[in-house]
């Protein structure tokens, strides 16, 4: 569980630290929105359609093996950072998985926060910008068994480090999927089958670690 209290950086609320059950076994986190459109893909399409088509496939695919989930942008919406970390702290999910596109390579890239080395714990309150830092073991582990399942599905996939904010704000083990095309090219993308073969694997991993998140939450 949290050790201490994560202080919003807006305003001097906080997460309980012993929180309560889940609302959510998982937050599920479409990238970009409304008039954040992120990468262009191709002419037609925008990176904010194709994480919120994966978003929805996934949380399919959770739901169909009992883990409830929330897609936190389940629609063309404008959310900041710090408000999808926010909405995801205060839904307490044992993980949080943050959906990104991109037309470049293939596969799947698989990130972990990189955190900052100048966060100040101050008291009772954990610095905004570490949040994840005592979930980071359990965010490695996760990004590991999702790969194993991504492989044997004769999906390619890295496993890195990145500052990708928000996974340094967010109280749950927290990964980044940045979705690339399959050798198919670009438009696999839009494809269904494709999306089902991505999210399916993704669902199988979190599934294989249910016990090891629901104790490390």
């Amino acid at each position: 569980g949290e050790p201490a209290l994560a202080a919003s950086p807006a305003q001097n609320t906080s997460t309980p630290a012993n929180p309560p059950a889940p609302q959510y076994f998982a937050v599920v986190d479409a990238s970009h929105g409304g008039d954040e459109r992120g990468e262009a893909i191709s002419e037609q399409l925008a990176e904010k359609d194709v994480t919120l088509a994966f978003a929805r496939s996934l949380r399919q695919e959770l739901q169909a093996r009992g883990l409830r989930t929330l897609v936190l942008r389940d629609g063309d919406a404008t959310l900041t950072l710090d408000q999808r970390a926010t909405l995801t702290n205060k839904a307490h999910p044992v993980i949080y998985i943050c959906l990104h596109a991109s037309s470049e390579g293939h596969g799947v890239r698989l990130y972990t926060a990189m955190l900052p080395a100048n966060g100040v714990d101050k008291g009772l309150f954990l610095d905004w910008n570490t949040v994840q830092s005592s979930f980071l073991p359990l965010s490695q582990l996760t990004a590991t068994s999702l790969a194993t399942n991504l492989q044997q599905k004769q999906i390619s996939v890295r496993v890195l480090l990145a500052p990708l904010r928000p996974l340094n704000n967010i109280a749950a083990a927290a990964v980044a999927v940045e979705i690339a095309p399959s050798p198919d090219g670009v438009p696999s993308l839009s494809s269904s089958t494709y999306q089902q073969q991505v999210s399916s694997a993704l669902a199988a991993g979190v599934l294989s670690l249910r016990a090891k998140l629901e104790a490390g939450r």
